[in-house]
């Protein structure tokens, strides 16, 4: 019970630093993303460690669907407007889902270059280094 009670505070936390950082922005930013990032931040620098966060994580993870729900719902309260920009709704999201594959696509196949590259330097150096 204890790691879960810390677990939520964990997380609480961050939702707070979010929306204070939000507030004091001069242009006006989500705060549930800011919060995101900055937990994104503490994970991966080490700051934070993920067992303080996991056991909430992997039971709003296993819940997710539910959180979806009021946003749907709230979506059908502007059906007559969804109803008329249909095609244009449709065809930004084939043309942003088109555009992210292609830039993700892109950018993994520079960086596995870039990596491949770098480690041939680095095994050709080390060869040159045991002459």
């Amino acid at each position: 019970m204890k790691i879960w009670l810390y677990n939520i505070v964990t997380i609480f936390c961050f939702v707070v630093l979010g929306r204070v950082i939000s507030m004091l922005l001069p242009v006006e930013f989500p705060s549930s993303i800011i919060g995101l990032l900055l937990l994104f931040v503490a994970l991966s620098s080490g700051m934070l460690k993920q067992k303080y966060v996991e056991k909430v994580c992997e039971q709003l993870n296993r819940h997710i669907g539910i959180l979806f729900v009021p946003a749907g719902v709230a979506l059908m309260g502007y059906f007559d407007l969804v109803q008329q920009n249909l095609v244009a709704l449709i065809m930004a999201g084939l043309i942003g889902t088109v555009t992210i594959f292609f830039t993700v696509g892109h950018t993994y196949c520079y960086l596995n270059r870039a990596s491949a590259a770098k480690q041939k330097a680095a095994l050709t150096k080390q060869q040159g280094d045991d002459k």
